[in-house]
């Protein structure tokens, strides 16, 4: 098998769990509501009770929403510059937006990469 077909399936099962998809089938739904996962997948049966994610998500999601959005506050702020109270009640309530819709996004690729990677968790 060459290294494409390799970094292929890697793509399909971090595809699949991005969509909150099971990582072996993509066809089973891999949580039950936000972000507590299923214990098993209702199609192929995989088990997701070694898939732990701990604050792994968090940590990612935080990062790439402080990469994206801060910046740009920064670059609203010195083009337009708003009252501070009216650029602070923009900005912290999309921040949090954004961190709770990327969150279980997030999380979902992070269980099927722990899954892909064949990690052994105790």
């Amino acid at each position: 098998m060459s290294s494409e077909d390799k970094s292929i399936r890697w793509l399909k099962a971090l595809s699949h769990g991005f969509f909150r998809r099971c990582p072996c089938c993509g066809k089973g739904k891999m949580f039950e509501g936000y972000l507590t996962p299923k214990v098993e997948c209702s199609a192929c049966h995989l088990d997701y009770t070694p898939l732990k994610a701990d604050d792994g998500p968090a940590y990612i999601t935080m990062g790439l929403v402080c990469m994206i959005l801060v910046p740009l506050f920064f670059l609203y702020q010195a083009l337009y510059e708003p009252p501070f109270l009216l650029a602070l009640g923009v900005s912290l309530p999309l921040t949090v937006l954004v961190i709770l819709g990327i969150l279980p996004l997030i999380k979902g690729a992070f269980m099927a990469a722990v899954w892909k990677s064949g990690a052994k968790v105790n």
